[in-house]
């Protein structure tokens, strides 16, 4: 199975259908609040996924994992063409949040077994995010979106069919608790920056659009930052992973404080290399970090996935709140600060 073609498929549908959601949801009526709890919504069923579907993975038929997540995942793309007001974009999001997150943690942890390469795996996941975003900005409207994320997932639905994947069942696993407890100080670090960044994507396209940058070219800001990372994840394999998720959180947070003062779109543009390092580097190095130390291997990065979706929660709770009360700057000021709160985390766990 070539793992990296899925995983770029499956990129593309939810990057192309993620841009433009707190935007449709305003245009439906949604306050900002609101664009906080849809987006929740969506992070919280892809957390109890995650949770779920990576441990069952190290015990269970993956093929029939994956199989049932790019299905339902396509039924329920296509259903988001059929909203039209908040509560119907809440319940659908909700559905969609489930279905995707049932098979990363299987697809990524069969792609490791077989060529032991995180960076290029994840590469191909973020060249898909930029071209999703591309391709979004360009095809604008809603309903045409949604249906390309559905017939790409129901495309990587038969890639995957007619694959024989092997099953796996590991002896003598630890805990769920155990795992997360000996892994505290990736997971911790993951959380407290994500959260910042979070509060950050839940308003960053309508703060482009209120300084008048149209769809297109928010479609190719994000296109950037996703492309960059498609080119930085090859070549950052050979570094120390601890050095990697450190030095993440600091591309972070300065890209982040970046954007608070950037008003042109030639700006931006130039910020989006440093956030591309950022993710990059934390990204590969907490997946390094823990498919070589650990051998439940879809649990742990099964967790790592829970770890990003939660943090997106209760990061997208907040941005709601601070948006509607003290501003979009706000929100960017704020996932400045918990990048460097994250970095402090590390020191204090002696990570650095």
């Amino acid at each position: 199975m070539h793992a990296p073609l899925i995983n770029f498929l499956t990129q593309v549908a939810i990057a192309s259908s993620l841009l433009f959601i707190p935007i449709l949801a305003k245009e439906i009526g949604a306050s900002d609040i609101e664009i906080g709890l849809i987006v929740s919504a969506y992070s919280f069923t892809t957390f109890v996924a995650s949770s779920i579907f990576g441990r069952l993975s190290d015990f269970h038929n993956r093929k029939l994992i994956l199989l049932s997540g790019l299905l339902l995942s396509a039924i329920f793309f296509f259903a988001q063409c059929l909203v039209s007001n908040p509560i119907e974009l809440l319940i659908v999001r909700t559905l969609v949040g489930f279905s995707i997150g049932i098979f990363p943690a299987a697809l990524l942890t069969y792609a490791y077994e077989k060529n032991k390469n995180v960076g290029s795996f994840s590469a191909f996941g973020s060249l898909g995010w930029a071209f999703g975003q591309l391709i979004a900005g360009v095809i604008m409207v809603y309903y045409g979106i949604f249906t390309f994320g559905a017939i790409l997932f129901f495309l990587a639905f038969l890639m995957v069919l007619k694959e024989e994947i092997p099953s796996q069942k590991i002896e003598r696993a630890r805990s769920s608790m155990r795992i997360i407890k000996e892994n505290f100080s990736i997971y911790s670090a993951f959380f407290i920056r994500h959260v910042g960044a979070s509060s950050v994507w839940l308003i960053f396209p309508i703060y482009l659009s209120e300084l008048g940058i149209s769809k297109f070219w928010i479609g190719v800001i994000y296109f950037m930052n996703s492309f960059l990372q498609f080119i930085i994840m090859q070549r950052i394999e050979r570094f120390n992973p601890n050095i990697l998720l450190n030095a993440g959180t600091i591309f972070s947070g300065l890209a982040f404080l970046l954007y608070s003062l950037a008003t042109q779109i030639h700006e931006f543009l130039a910020i989006q290399l440093l956030i591309a390092i950022g993710w990059s580097a934390m990204y590969v190095g907490s997946l390094r970090i823990l498919l070589e130390n650990n051998i439940e291997k879809n649990s742990s990065a099964g967790f790592l996935n829970s770890t990003i979706y939660l943090s997106t929660i209760i990061g997208s709770l907040i941005g709601g709140f601070i948006a509607e009360n003290f501003g979009y700057k706000s929100c960017l000021h704020f996932g400045t600060i918990l990048c460097f709160l994250a970095l402090a985390s590390r020191i204090k766990n002696r990570k650095i």
